[in-house]
């Protein structure tokens, strides 16, 4: 019978490690990269400055179709149709949305000195909440 108890035990241990092992980060003291929506309302995880911008889906002015812009020094090519554009061009397109690029969810984003910016200066992702920002001086 204790050998019964010990290796239902050990199943259950199994299976809630398998649970949670997607859910690990793996360092510091919070070990899991989600977090409770109810519970927080800040970010765990973050970075800034353009070099570092999340993944951009832009709208093409040609076809209409979506371009991937996996990082922000890539080439900006439709692959519906032949446009193809620079990296600095990047202003000049609609923006559709930013891909969190820690669980691949669709970001917030805005400009917060659209007189002053052309380009898109903050992203949050509210499934996981990384948070990502345009790093400029205020001077």
């Amino acid at each position: 019978m204790a050998g019964r108890i010990q290796a239902l035990i050990r199943v259950t241990k199994h299976i809630g490690e398998q649970v949670a092992k997607p859910l690990r980060r793996g360092d510091g003291p919070n070990k899991f990269r989600l977090s409770a929506m109810d519970t927080a309302t800040t970010t765990y995880e973050g970075d800034d400055g353009w070099a570092k911008r999340p993944p951009a889906i832009l709208e093409c002015p040609r076809c209409g179709g979506e371009i991937p812009q996996h990082n922000s020094r890539d080439d900006i090519d439709c692959p519906h149709c032949v446009a193809e554009f620079g990296y600095r061009e990047f202003p000049d397109l609609e923006l559709k949305h930013l891909t969190c690029p820690v669980c691949r969810s669709e970001m917030t984003h805005g400009q917060r000195h659209p007189e002053s910016f052309d380009i898109v200066e903050w992203a949050t992702c509210n499934a996981c909440r990384y948070h990502w920002e345009f790093k400029h001086s205020y001077s």
